[in-house]
């Protein structure tokens, strides 16, 4: 399962990117847009909470910002169909539709990988 280990890289790679975009895209966007800091606040925190997670691979922490990317994938689509869009938001979709797929699939490669059997050579003969 060599593969395995290079993808869970890769994977963890795109998912810290895409999860940077989103939340640079989200704040200066913000910014740009005029919006109150205290509900830039708002906007950023739930993903804050999801950094100690990512950074221990936990793969229950990665399928819960999953479902959260979801939630926030409603909201900024909504925000394209409205007149005063930017390309703030078109990078933020891009950013949370990569961001879901990725650690979608990172969780489920770690999963796998911390299922996989470890054998133990040390006690043999």
């Amino acid at each position: 399962m060599k593969n395995l280990s290079e993808l869970i890289k890769k994977a963890r790679i795109i998912t810290w990117l895409s999860y940077g975009l989103l939340i640079v895209s989200l704040i200066v966007g913000g910014l740009v847009s005029g919006t109150p800091g205290i509900l830039l606040v708002f906007a950023i925190v739930p993903l804050l909470i999801f950094i100690p997670g990512l950074y221990k691979e936990n793969y229950r922490s990665i399928s819960m910002l999953c479902f959260v990317s979801l939630l926030y994938f409603t909201a900024i689509v909504a925000n394209l169909f409205e007149p005063d869009s930017s390309l703030f938001d078109i990078s933020a979709v891009i950013a949370v539709v990569t961001l879901f797929i990725v650690s979608m699939m990172y969780s489920r490669w770690l999963q796998r990988e911390k299922a996989r059997p470890t054998i133990d050579y040390s006690n043999e003969c």
